[in-house]
């Protein structure tokens, strides 16, 4: 390793994870009359997975009808990396080090990197209705940015907010073609999430003495002793402070 230490602390994993998490629980509604405020009949929750949109219409167009009896329906959500980069104006001195002191020791680590992680989110649809149901549950929480904490470091106690920043909105409908092609109605939401990526910890005994000179043939076990120096510099106490005053 280019430091010679292997160390994992899951930032990145994390910051999936609770990405995520947002959008895990996304339901739309079957009405019968008027789309907006009709009788429901169904309810339905918006599959979700780690995964490029490109696979889900592979499988879709691989089968349309669905006759394989595969998981694959419509609609869903997928979400992807799509590319990381380093925010220079977050930087931090590189030499500053976050501590924590627990059990007559300390870890240490570094300051972060600051990097930026671009997520996609697929939002596959068969109709513009179900696509607006989704999209209209996701934009009130951005504006344009979210903020979630994520538990960076847990042996040091380093919580993280991470900004989550919605970028933009395409659309894409895919209506052309005869009436044996399935139609697609896709949005992709991009985002950036703004990490900081901690590297190896150090670990080290806590600091308890320190011995310092202040004078000539000091004594340390009379630490209230007073000592005046040579020259024309004096040195008195009064009320237990001390000052120098130089004629």
């Amino acid at each position: 390793m280019l430091n010679n230490k292997v160390f994992y602390h899951g930032i990145i994993r994390k910051s999936i994870v609770a990405f995520g998490s947002l959008f895990s629980n996304i339901h739309i509604d079957r009405r019968e009359g008027n789309s907006v405020d009709g009788t429901i009949v169904q309810r339905l929750q918006i599959p979700l997975a780690y995964a490029p949109k490109e696979k889900w219409l592979v499988r879709l167009d691989s089968d349309p009808n669905l006759e394989g009896h595969t998981y694959t329906s419509l609609p869903r959500m997928s979400f992807e990396i799509t590319g990381y980069t380093y925010d220079a104006s977050r930087k931090l001195p590189k030499l500053n080090k976050i501590g924590c002191v627990k059990n007559g020791s300390s870890d240490n680590v570094f300051s972060p990197v600051p990097y930026n992680l671009d997520i996609s989110l697929y939002v596959l649809t068969k109709t513009q209705e179900d696509a607006l149901q989704i999209i209209e549950q996701i934009l009130p929480t951005f504006t344009p940015d979210y903020t979630m904490a994520i538990n960076a470091i847990p042996d040091l106690n380093i919580v993280q907010d991470i900004p989550i920043i919605l970028n933009s909105i395409n659309v894409q409908d895919e209506y052309d073609g005869d009436f044996q092609t399935r139609r697609f109605v896709t949005h992709t939401l991009t985002f950036t999430l703004k990490l900081n990526i901690f590297g190896a910890t150090d670990n080290q005994g806590v600091i308890e003495t320190v011995n310092a000179n202040i004078g000539q043939d000091e004594t340390f076990g009379n630490p209230n002793q007073i000592y005046v120096a040579d020259g024309d510099v004096t040195t008195a106490t009064v009320a237990n402070e001390s000052w120098t005053n130089n004629f």
